[in-house]
């Protein structure tokens, strides 16, 4: 009980507790466990807490004026949590797979697209942009009207990756069944730049005259995710 009365009552005690979640933070980082980067945040938001109620007691203690340097502390890490949170979270998901030795991997090519990459009925991905964005080409015939998209599992867990995204982004539109080269474009948001592993990308197709959509073709990749 001592040391939470200490807490309230001694203005700096949680101005100085925020290096505990800091600290863990980066422990996080550095290990790549996003379990330990939620304890941290956990930590954070409760030490947020604390300082709000430590700040009214300040004010029933009659020590009012040392309420602005804790709210002061406060609002600035939790903007830069905030900032840190929204346009660049860490994302560890790569970085516990294991790649399998056991299965045939290809790797995007990091380069402008070819025809002459393209095998009949084959389809390939590029990356040439920004890691975990790709672009895909094949040169698959449909027979009937309709749209390609694609399907991405990770090889050992069969995780359905970036579902909620990745059919209306990867979608590409037949309109004719003229001969030819199609291409369109999907982001991975599972993991981060560097952590790569193995993924299972399908190619499927959707007729626009309400029959089932069917899987034409599959390959398995070494992929990253997208880091914002």
């Amino acid at each position: 009980m001592k040391v939470i009365n200490k807490y309230f009552t001694i203005w700096w005690i949680p101005i100085v507790s925020y290096l505990v979640p800091l600290m863990i933070y980066f422990f996080g980082n550095l290990m790549k466990s996003d379990d330990i980067i939620d304890g941290a945040l956990i930590i954070f938001y409760l030490n947020i807490l604390g300082n709000l109620v430590s700040s009214i007691v300040q004010i029933v203690i009659k020590k009012w004026y040392f309420i602005f340097p804790q709210l002061l502390a406060s609002s600035i890490l939790l903007l830069y949590a905030i900032t840190i949170f929204t346009f660049s979270p860490p994302d560890f998901y790569g970085a516990t797979k294991t790649i399998p030795k056991n299965i045939r991997f290809e790797r995007p090519f990091e380069r402008e697209f070819s025809e002459n990459d393209l095998n009949k009925s084959n389809f390939i991905l590029t990356s040439i942009s920004q890691p975990g964005i790709y672009n895909y080409y094949t040169n698959y015939q449909p027979k009937e009207l309709g749209s390609f998209f694609i399907k991405a599992f990770e090889i050992t867990s069969n995780d359905r990756l970036s579902e909620d995204r990745m059919t209306n982004r990867s979608q590409i539109l037949v309109e004719n069944l003229n001969r030819q080269v199609y291409s369109g474009e999907f982001t991975i948001y599972e993991g981060s730049w560097g952590d790569k592993y193995g993924a299972r990308i399908e190619l499927w197709y959707k007729p626009a005259n309400g029959n089932s959509e069917y899987k034409i073709t599959q390959k398995n990749y070494i992929i990253e995710g997208w880091q914002r």
